[in-house]
Order: C-alpha cells, then sequence, then structure tokens
C-alpha cells in the first residue's frame, strides 16, 4: 500500500471498551477550557515510537493469527468508544491552574504524580464510564498526565492511579493501561477523523486477552484468558493492505480513515475489555449523552459503541512481532 502510506506520512506533518483495571503493580512511570486539545505541531512520541512507524514489507503473522482474529471478530465490529469510554484530551499551559493530585491507590508504590501540584484545566472532565480517564498534555514542559479513576476532590484531584509520560517518548510507561501504553498513545483523535487521517497505530481492547503473556512493546498485561485463541497483551494488529477499502459498499468516511490506518499503521491490544473488540477515541467537546459529538456524526458514527460494521474485520491478521 505504498499510495496510502505516502498519504499518511504527508498528512502527519500537516496534523500532527469498557477498560478494566489494571492488574498488579503497575511499571514505573516516567516522571484552559473544556475544549479537546488540539493536536500537535507533530505526532506526539519520537518517530521511532512503536506507534508512529508503518508496517512494512511482509510481516510474519503469529500461527494462530487465524484463530485469534475469529475470536476477536466473531461479532464482526469493532466498537468505537466515543463517549463513556472515550479518552478526554486537554492541552495545558503554563497559566493552566496547578492542582494537588493524591492516588486512591497506595500500595502500588509511590503515587506517579508525585506530590508536586500538576496542570489540570478548570473546566476538566474525565470520562463518564467507570475508567474515568483523562489525559492532561503539557507541549511546553513535554510531559503527558494520565489519569485513571480521576475526580476532583476538596483542595485537588484524586485518581485510583496512573502515569506521566513523556511527548517525545516512545508511548509506553506507566500504569494508565493494561499493557503499559501511555493512554494518549493510539487514540482516534476528532482532528484526525475530520482530516480524514490518522497516522498513527491505533489500540485496541477484547475480552480474550491472554494471561500472563506479554508481547513486546507491552510492558506488561492485565489479560485473564487461558483460552487457546487468546491474544497477548502488546500484540500488533493489522488489516489485510490489499484491500480497497473505499471501495467496500456502504462503508462511511469514518470508516474508511480508520481502516486505512489499520492497514498502514496496524493497532495494539492493551487492555482487557467487556467487548470482543472495542476501539479507543477522544471524546468530542460537544459529545453528549445525546449523541457522539458533529465531527463523528458527520464521519457516519452515530452513536457511542458505533460497531463500524463496514470495516472487515475478519480480514484483520495477528503480527507474530511489532517491528518485522
Amino acid at each position: 500500500m505504498p499510495g496510502i502510506v505516502g498519504l499518511l506520512a504527508s498528512a502527519a506533518l500537516a496534523v500532527a471498551g469498557a477498560v478494566l483495571a489494571p492488574a498488579g503493580v503497575p511499571a514505573a512511570a516516567t516522571a484552559t477550557t473544556s475544549a479537546a486539545a488540539p493536536l500537535p505541531s507533530g505526532r506526539p512520541f519520537a518517530a521511532t515510537s512503536p506507534f508512529n512507524v508503518p508496517v512494512t514489507g511482509a510481516p510474519a503473522l503469529d500461527p494462530r493469527s487465524a484463530a485469534m482474529v475469529a475470536r476477536v471478530a466473531r461479532d464482526g465490529l469493532g466498537y468505537a468508544n466515543l463517549v463513556e469510554f472515550g479518552i478526554p484530551i486537554y492541552d495545558a499551559t503554563s497559566s493552566t491552574p496547578r492542582q494537588t493530585v493524591r492516588c486512591t491507590i497506595t500500595d502500588w508504590g509511590p503515587c506517579p504524580f508525585g506530590t508536586a501540584p500538576r496542570p489540570i484545566p478548570t473546566t476538566a472532565r474525565p470520562s463518564v464510564g467507570s475508567d474515568g480517564a483523562m489525559v492532561v498534555v503539557d507541549r511546553t514542559a513535554g510531559t503527558i498526565d494520565e489519569y485513571w479513576q480521576a475526580a476532583p476532590a476538596t483542595g485537588g484531584w484524586t485518581a485510583s492511579w496512573g502515569a506521566v509520560n513523556q511527548v517525545a517518548g516512545s508511548g509506553w510507561g506507566g500504569g494508565s493501561t493494561g499493557a503499559g501504553a501511555s493512554r494518549l498513545a493510539g487514540v482516534v483523535r476528532v482532528a484526525e477523523i475530520q482530516a480524514g487521517v490518522i497516522p498513527h497505530a491505533l489500540v485496541v481492547q477484547s475480552d480474550t486477552v491472554c494471561a500472563g503473556t506479554v508481547r513486546a512493546p507491552a510492558l506488561k498485561t492485565d489479560g485473564d484468558s487461558t483460552r487457546p485463541d487468546c491474544i497477548p497483551e502488546g500484540a500488533r494488529l493489522q488489516l489485510d493492505p490489499a484491500i480497497d477499502v473505499a471501495a467496500i459498499p456502504g462503508i462511511t468516511p469514518g470508516e474508511v480513515t480508520v481502516a486505512r490506518a489499520l492497514q498502514v499503521y496496524g493497532a495494539y491490544l492493551i487492555d482487557r475489555a467487556g467487548a470482543p473488540l472495542a476501539v479507543s477515541f477522544e471524546v468530542a467537546p460537544d459529545a453528549s449523552a445525546a449523541g457522539p459529538g458533529a465531527v463523528y456524526q458527520q464521519a457516519g458514527f452515530g452513536w457511542d459503541y458505533f460497531g463500524m460494521p463496514n470495516v472487515p474485520w475478519d480480514r484483520l491478521r495477528v503480527l507474530q512481532a511489532w517491528d518485522r
């Protein structure tokens, strides 16, 4: 797919399911409005990040790829987490208020947010689902604050746990996701759907995540499945690049955008969830219980958990390794 690769590489210069609780002690973390954060001038994370490196050549497939895909694609859907379990993303600047953040889980080690106040816009709100996810990007400081089960509290905020990652880092580190991926990494942004180009790998969740097995670049796992067709966290999935997705009858513009990114960059499995396959999206600033927001709706995503039924999920394949 050299044409698509070129399109996404050029666009990257211009556009720069319910997840369950992380299990065990997380890997060590690295240390002003209600509108969602705009895309940065370039993609977050280093050019060598697993999220920013396209799948190239003829990658080796996992020997169990067919069975794994049959399991996660059994609904014929990839549920778009647009609202309840979407990811609210906010920008912070030097003028953003600083808030004390206290971790409510105290037996996983030192709170990743430390004792110094963290930048949190006054109108920031975590996702409404049980994850209470929230991301705050401070481009001046080069940091990404990633909250799990965040909530405002007297004198500041609380979070069950989270991570502080680096905008210029690898996209992996900390305990804000089951696999140790950054909570910002791989999230489909509102502006990307509007532009029609996603210049990075996606992140997905599944109800069939292997217990006790981790595949690089993942750092850990919250998987609990012992099925022979389970998929390990860190596995990279790719949509068959030979498919002309734009020619699929009835496919929506948003589905085309997602499918092309899956062909070029693929997706990493980073969490277990309650659905066979779910995809992480940014919460739009105009999202509500009535709908996911104008941009998503115009792209054909009419409601939260939209299943993207015209993407040929059964044509996914699981790669043996992320980088070859």
